[in-house]
């Protein structure tokens, strides 16, 4: 597979993976129903999607800028002929594993109803509006210099 072609592939992971994170979260702010979750309600669901937007913007502009560029990095180091499977790194397959856990422990974990809906209504869709932005990034971010890099270039 090209180069262009893993690079869609992270594209469309962290795109869709974004999506979910947000409609996971619509629940916890009362923007979709369900009967099993106690949700926002009033000015607090707009409190909490205004803090969730401008947290995942600020997050997807920083920190999932410079992961497109690490993923770009990770995928331009394994070469043009490196198969599909390759595109995510272990360190990237181990905290994906990492932060499904802890999602799951913030949605299942017994603590007052209301402040998981503060927590999850705003934390789901702040790291879902990242994602949507970094997968966008991913597409066409120059590769972040690797620090093995330099050390081989100045033997």
């Amino acid at each position: 597979m090209t180069i262009n072609g893993r690079r869609n592939i992270v594209c469309i992971v962290w795109t869709i993976v974004g999506f979910m994170l947000v409609w996971r979260g619509l629940p916890y702010v009362g923007l979709r129903a369900d009967p099993d979750i106690v949700a926002l309600s009033g000015a607090n669901t707009w409190v909490a999607l205004a803090v969730a937007l401008v947290v995942g913007i600020g997050k997807g502009l920083t920190a999932l800028r410079k992961g497109a560029r690490r993923a770009a990095a990770h995928i331009e180091s394994r070469g043009a002929d490196a198969p599909w499977w390759s595109v995510f790194s272990p360190v990237m397959i181990l905290l994906v594993a990492v932060m499904i856990a802890a999602g799951l422990a913030l949605r299942y974990a017994p603590y007052d109803a209301t402040v998981k809906a503060w927590i999850v209504g705003t934390l789901y869709p702040a790291i879902g509006v990242a994602l949507v932005l970094g997968g966008q990034f991913a597409r066409g971010a120059r590769p972040a210099p690797q620090p093995w890099a330099a050390a081989e270039a100045s033997d």
